[in-house]
């Protein structure tokens, strides 16, 4: 068997997998790659018959997440925590290139949603822990109190005010999917038909594996494992947002990272929220908007963000699921099954 050159990442070696698919003129290989950045571990599937060219790819695809990672990271020095800084300070700030997109998309969903998707919550996402700093009780309380959205964020002509001193933004909802989103873009540029990104279970899927649908898994909040299983072809994503991925334990209750805005409490209801699109970003703030609210107004939100295909997997482990996304699933678990339209 032929096996590409070992890829280095930070110090540790890893030996990507290379498959040959049959004894043509030119072998097809699957090459695998794991990265670290976003605070998860980025998995890199690619279906190729150019080693060389597979190595070199995945070295600008580091190279490419290690940039992202220095403009939208929520507390590490970046064009985001500068951008917060000076709004900060002067109650205003230019916006840089690297947000503008970003920034835009999220005021949009933030008026698609209903003020549900509201990166403007980072002082308050902070204050609960998730930005690697302790628990700090007192400034939940106040910003609980009035709590910020994107209306406080005008953008007029590259300059963006604010007057709400508590409005910090965070794009933590919606930053992997712009990233993700990006790098299928520099795969497909380079004439990558076959792939999967995968951060965290956050999947771009692009082709097949050799002819035959990619197989997909959906996991369990409650234990290892996944609930369903599907098969794709094509071009999809499919992005799964729930309260497993970094929360605490707060007296009795769990606190998770994902926030309901019209609490300034981690939500309630959902474990995990699930959705099939074609768009990344979109997928990334469907997934979390359903999170927030799926079992409450799934219609209206699916509607809002043209989503058909969903899965929502409530705290008493019940299953509610869009029939276009039912169809396309192998469910392995006896959990109770609601089906809407």
């Amino acid at each position: 068997m032929h096996r590409a050159p070992n890829f280095r990442l930070r110090g540790i070696w890893l030996l990507p997998l290379a498959i040959a698919l049959c004894a043509c003129e030119r072998k097809q290989h699957l090459v695998e790659q794991h990265l670290l950045e976003f605070g998860t571990i980025i998995e890199i599937t690619m279906i190729t018959d150019d080693l060389q060219q597979a190595q070199s790819l995945l070295g600008e695809v580091e190279s490419r997440l290690r940039h992202y990672r220095g403009l939208w990271h929520a507390w590490e020095n970046s064009d985001l925590t500068r951008f917060n800084a000076e709004l900060q300070r002067n109650g205003q700030a230019r916006v840089p290139d690297s947000l503008a997109e970003l920034l835009q998309l999220s005021l949009e969903y933030h008026d698609a949603s209903g003020g549900l998707f509201n990166p403007a919550l980072g002082k308050l996402i902070a204050a609960y822990g998730f930005h690697g700093s302790p628990v700090d009780a007192a400034a939940i309380a106040v910003l609980k109190r009035d709590l910020p959205s994107m209306r406080d964020l005008k953008i007029d002509a590259g300059l963006a005010t604010s007057s709400n001193p508590q409005l910090q933004i965070d794009l933590g909802g919606i930053a992997k999917g712009y990233a993700i989103g990006l790098i299928a873009d520099f795969l497909d540029l380079q004439g990558i038909e076959n792939y999967i990104v995968n951060a965290g279970g956050d999947m771009k899927i692009a082709g097949n594996r050799f002819g035959r649908p990619w197989r997909l898994g959906i996991q369990n909040p409650f234990a290892p494992g996944v609930i369903a299983r599907l098969q794709l072809s094509g071009s999809h994503s499919l992005f799964t947002s729930g309260n497993y991925q970094r929360q605490y334990q707060r007296g009795e209750r769990l606190t998770h990272h994902i926030i309901d805005p019209r609490t300034g409490e981690s939500s309630r209801g959902q474990s995990s929220a699930t959705v099939l699109v074609s768009d990344p970003v979109r997928a990334d703030v469907a997934a979390t908007v359903l999170m927030i609210d799926g079992l409450g107004k799934t219609g209206n939100l699916a509607l809002s963000l043209s989503i058909d295909d969903f899965l929502i997997i409530s705290q008493s482990r019940e299953i509610l699921a869009s029939r276009s996304l039912f169809e396309k699933l192998e469910i392995n678990v006896p959990w109770l099954i609601k089906i809407v339209n």
